[in-house]
């Protein structure tokens, strides 16, 4: 695996987040958004730092940006404000509009950024997320925030796995996670995944959409167990230029799991952007 990328910081309103640059300087910025896991692994830890180097995009030919979130939330935060730290980000980092490419999490903070700041955007890939958080979400989100709370981070992990990951490889990362002895994340992490978690349960972007003009590819797993494939196809029908692809025996990791044909899904949106 390549050598991890340096972590850079960038001030927003109040405080301050990290960022990492991957692929190609020079060329089309594709920007990451991420997930939930940003709140115990966020992008200053070796382990994101070195998944990052291997992310399923093609950074032969574009430049990725990984924003971390704000490194202190504040409770209450919502995806909106999620939104609006990335682009008083971007604002200051792009020569042009930027491809968002975001999961869970990261979708619904792209929403929000894509019809506040269009000029900062040039697409959307939006992977098992959602226009607004229903009670399958936040009924897992709950169970989670529940362990957690009381300090049973390996159950959490473990169930975020089976929650992630379909078929024989759910026993492989379930074993990989057993032998990799993973150190407790601090209790700063996790009050920041708590953070986050009440974000993405609080989630509703739905009155905002029909204003997000640009290009979107939505994707969603036919077996996720935390975001409805129904409601991520309703999500690219509320979208002016939205399309839908379903990945029909996988869950809310599919983009990992299906790591060719999410590239090749990505890689042909981009050509049909020019890039």
């Amino acid at each position: 695996m390549d050598t991890a990328p340096p972590v850079a910081w960038a001030a927003v309103p109040g405080g301050r987040l990290a960022l990492l640059e991957i692929g190609t300087a020079g060329t089309p910025t594709l920007v990451l958004v991420p997930g939930l896991t940003d709140g115990v692994t966020p992008v200053t830890s070796p382990r994101a730092r070195l998944l990052y180097t291997d992310v399923p995009l093609p950074l032969e030919r574009v430049r990725g940006l990984i924003p971390s979130y704000r490194e202190r939330l504040r409770p209450g935060t919502s995806t909106r404000d999620l939104a609006g730290d990335l682009a008083a980000v971007l604002e200051h980092r792009l020569t042009a509009p930027a491809v968002l490419v975001a999961h869970s999490l990261g979708g619904m903070v792209a929403q929000h950024l894509a019809a506040d700041r269009p000029e900062l955007v040039a697409g959307l890939v939006l992977s098992a997320t959602t226009a607004r958080a229903d009670e399958r979400l936040r009924g897992v989100l709950a169970r989670w925030d529940r362990w957690l709370g009381a300090g049973d981070q390996e159950r959490f992990r473990r169930d975020a796995i089976r929650a992630s990951v379909t078929g024989a490889a759910r026993s492989d990362h379930l074993a990989l996670d057993a032998a990799a002895q993973v150190p407790p994340a601090p209790a700063r992490a996790v009050a920041r995944h708590l953070v986050l978690s009440a974000a993405c349960a609080g989630h509703d972007a739905t009155d905002r959409l029909a204003g997000v003009a640009v290009p979107a590819l939505v994707m969603a797993g036919g077996r996720d167990e935390l975001i409805d494939p129904t409601a991520a196809r309703h999500l690219a029908e509320a979208l002016p230029a939205g399309e839908f692809n379903l990945f029909d025996d996988l869950g809310h990791g599919f983009p990992e799991q299906a790591r060719g044909p999410f590239q090749a899904r990505v890689t042909r949106f981009l050509a049909r952007l020019g890039w």
